[in-house]
């Protein structure tokens, strides 16, 4: 059998990074491309020690290799002729390429959870058709727990580990410094998502994703700081199905790359004596007020999602360059979707258009604090 030819979009960030490794431990997977925002150094890097096929550069910071593709052209040209598409881009800009999988009817391992958040609707009927495999590890787990199932489950209960604020006394939180949120207790990403994790922003967005994943299965959240279990399902008996382990993306990314076969390496040697004790709690009334936001706007539906990612992005942006505080990322969400005005979505232009939209009114927001 001919090995899986795997595009990797967001080489260069924690998920692709992981990826590359994962692609190289095998046999069976070949990496086709590489594709990556504007670090072209580290993008360099991966080329001498993995050997793409391609490598492409969407934004170049500086003047482009002939050996590389960059510009406009990058995505497509990474994607195609692929078997399998990894989408790893941070943010709304991984929608398009989601789209574009959609179109060339590419199968896709979807590790960017803006394109169901914001573009969901337009990604319906290619969930549908079985071609997205989620790379979360949160989605990940309850797409495993349902293989298998005949009888519709009960729902599902996303874990969250509470992120670097969760013991932190509430009259802390709104002040706490940027190198204090970064320092997660249990994984180790990049800095946007650290953020996200500690105002449970990500939560919210996961269960948004969830229910395009899995549509009409309730969806709730659980605060579990050990971060072993990630999710659980539960039947239609009532009892529970998850997945337990130390946490490590390499264990969702290889069963993504190499569904449906799923001749999984062992990667995880951990076991139940070295988990200690599993604790799981509600999410603490007034810790997460962005969480509430995030959540509203996902329930309406529409534009809302995309203008509460483009508000969150814009807003950690201006937290982690210092200029707000960690406690003013929840005041700019909700400033942003107060003066929104949802609209249905059909297109990448009527999500585009939120997007610019929520962005120029989030950064209005921040400069008004900023000058406070």
């Amino acid at each position: 059998m001919n090995p899986r030819r795997v595009a990797v979009l967001g080489s260069t960030g924690s998920i692709g990074r992981q990826a590359l490794e994962v692609i190289s431990s095998r046999e069976d997977l070949l990496l086709h491309s590489i594709l990556c925002g504007s670090d072209l150094e580290s993008l360099s890097d991966q080329v001498s020690r993995f050997s793409p096929g391609i490598a492409a550069v969407v934004d170049p910071a500086e003047s482009c290799p002939g050996s590389m593709v960059c510009g406009p052209s990058a995505v497509r040209s990474a994607v195609e002729g692929a078997d399998l598409v990894l989408n790893a881009i941070v943010g709304s800009a991984g929608l398009e390429a989601s789209i574009l999988c959609r179109d060339l009817g590419i199968p896709l391992a979807l590790a960017n959870k803006e394109s169901l958040v914001v573009g969901g609707e337009l990604l319906r009927e290619f969930i549908a058709s079985g071609r997205v495999i989620p790379v979360d590890s949160e989605h990940s787990t309850i797409f495993r727990c349902l293989q298998g199932e005949r009888d519709r489950v009960r729902g599902v209960t996303l874990t969250a580990s509470g992120g670097s604020a969760r013991d932190v006394p509430l009259d802390e939180i709104d002040h706490l410094p940027v190198h204090r949120i970064l320092d997660h207790p249990t994984w180790r990403m990049g800095a946007r998502i650290t953020v996200d994790s500690a105002t449970m922003v990500n939560k919210a967005f996961e269960v948004i994703e969830a229910g395009w994943l899995f549509p009409d299965l309730p969806v709730d959240v659980v605060v579990h700081p050990q971060s072993i279990v990630h999710s659980l399902v539960r039947l239609s008996d009532g009892s529970w199905k998850a997945l337990l382990g130390q946490p490590d993306m390499s264990i969702p990314l290889q069963y993504a790359l190499t569904w449906p076969r799923c001749d999984n390496c062992v990667i995880a040697r951990d076991g139940p004596l070295d988990w200690g004790p599993l604790e799981f709690m509600p999410l603490e009334s007034g810790r997460y007020p962005a969480f509430d936001v995030v959540s509203v706007a996902g329930n309406e539906g529409g534009t809302a999602p995309a203008a509460a990612n483009a508000a969150d992005e814009v807003a950690v942006e201006a937290y982690l360059e210092d200029r707000i505080s960690f406690g003013d990322i929840a005041v700019v969400i909700s400033s942003v979707l107060e003066g929104h005005r949802k609209t249905a979505v059909s297109s990448l232009e009527d999500v585009m258009n939120a997007d610019a939209e929520a962005r120029a009114s989030a950064r209005k927001v921040v400069d008004r604090l900023c000058s406070a």
